[in-house]
């Protein structure tokens, strides 16, 4: 059978390495800009967080979604690409110092990010377990971000029991703090009137989900209304269960207008 080879990424990026003792190896961050940051009426920095360890294209990547739609100059946003040398629960091991997943973002990726792009406001996009971890990250910091997106992702959890989560919980009672259902109760004045947090698409997490899984998405827009939160729910469309299956766009155009205060 004749090799198979994928579409050309495109590159018109920063890239850092970043060695951190918080991390296992290495990582890679990505940095993409608008063309013409100076003319950028409202900036804003987009964090695209992973599914995946480490720099992988198995399910496409966010950062070349947002590059081959032009995101970057369409909405004068800069979307920021951090990998990890685990998969990203964005947990940290209290007995493992190199697996301090949410400390390294929160503690050394953010800051060096502002220290690039100070005072602008901060949002995160993710899918699957990196759409969980932009809704848990946005709850836990509510202070340090506007809003938050998640597509297909499993964001209803209350036990750690599926996939990798038994190791970054093996004690269930340190996922607590991480849960969102419970995070959702805690923050309810912080996040009630306006809406920070989208929810969208389906299929893995969604509506007609497979039978090993279930409708995250709409539990959760069923309690974010039980408690009043204000939030953005779509889930007309299927999209594949991948960064390149289209939903992006609409994403990231939803978040825009939730945050369209030009300066």
């Amino acid at each position: 059978m004749p090799a198979i080879f994928s579409q050309p990424l495109r590159l018109n990026y920063l890239q850092y390495s970043v060695t951190s003792s918080r991390q296992q190896f290495g990582t890679i961050l990505r940095v993409l800009e608008p063309d013409a940051p100076d003319d950028v009426a409202n900036p804003r920095v987009v964090y695209l967080l992973p599914s995946t360890p480490e720099l992988s294209h198995r399910s496409g990547d966010g950062l070349d979604e947002a590059l081959q739609n032009d995101l970057h100059n369409q909405y004068g946003m800069t979307f920021v690409a951090p990998t990890y040398s685990d998969w990203p629960w964005m947990t940290d091991l209290p007995d493992q110092p190199m697996l301090q997943q949410l400390m390294f973002f929160i503690e050394e990726i953010v800051p060096f990010i502002d220290s690039r792009y100070p005072s602008v406001p901060r949002l995160l996009i993710g899918y699957s377990k990196g759409g969980s971890a932009a809704l848990q990250i946005l709850l836990r910091y509510p202070e340090k971000f506007a809003a938050a997106a998640a597509f297909d992702s499993p964001v209803m959890k209350s036990t750690p029991d599926q996939w990798e989560m038994p190791f970054f919980w093996s004690n269930p009672d340190h996922f607590r703090n991480f849960s969102i259902p419970k995070l959702l109760r805690i923050r309810i004045k912080e996040l009630g009137s306006v809406a920070r947090i989208v929810l969208h698409g389906y299929g893995n997490f969604g509506k007609n989900a497979p039978e090993w899984s279930r409708d995250h998405l709409t539990e959760a827009h069923e309690l974010l209304d039980e408690l009043g939160i204000a939030h953005v729910y779509a889930n007309e469309r299927y999209y594949a269960h991948r960064w390149d299956s289209g939903w992006l766009p609409e994403v990231v155009k939803t978040l825009s207008q939730m945050t369209d205060n030009p300066r």
